[in-house]
């Protein structure tokens, strides 16, 4: 696996600059970047500064970069958020680094996003302090967790923190113990 990392363009109203918030991760889930929120002045420098940061910090490593952006479909979209999203995506197909889906649609919500949450929590990935709500949503673009998928990246991040590679009977009951306390701490 790759070191795999996240962009995310937030838009904190039409007064106030916008943030790209952005983390880089190796192929054990560690942090090589930890989540970073920068507030954007000078967007092309900014953006350039930071996909040349997760390049140096990738060691030579190959490298996925995943991103959430608003595209012009988006009929209310600011100037500087297409202009993001075309920076990022020229970047990529410059380097080849571009994929079919390295452009997350959307972000989990409600249910979904809670027990996500819990499960990063419970897996020692601080996202429940105060101001550091962003990093699971890093962490869902970065493994790509969807609805379908959420159970699975919940999975592949269990065993990347216990280092485990090829999951046996006991183990496979212990994910779904694991899970299952998930589920219902969720709900209640």
């Amino acid at each position: 696996m790759a070191n795999r990392a996240a962009l995310r363009w937030l838009i904190k109203g039409k007064s106030r600059f916008p943030v790209i918030q952005y983390m880089l991760l190796n192929d054990t889930l560690e942090y090589l970047i930890p989540p970073q929120e920068l507030i954007i002045t000078d967007l092309k420098k900014d953006v350039w500064t930071i996909l040349h940061e997760l390049e140096q910090k990738s060691n030579g490593n190959s490298l996925e970069i995943y991103f959430k952006s608003v595209t012009l479909a988006y009929g209310r979209h600011r100037r500087d958020s297409a202009q993001f999203h075309y920076l990022i995506s020229s970047y990529l197909r410059k380097n080849n680094l571009i994929k079919s889906n390295s452009r997350t649609a959307y972000l989990l919500k409600k249910e979904e996003l809670r027990l996500f949450k819990s499960a990063l929590n419970w897996l020692d990935v601080d996202c429940k302090t105060r101001g550091c709500a962003y990093v699971a949503y890093l962490w869902m673009i970065a493994l790509k967790a969807t609805r379908s998928r959420i159970k699975l990246v919940i999975k592949q991040i269990w065993m990347k923190r216990l280092s485990i590679i090829r999951m046996n009977q006991k183990q496979r009951m212990e994910f779904s113990e694991f899970y299952s306390l998930l589920d219902s701490s969720n709900f209640n």
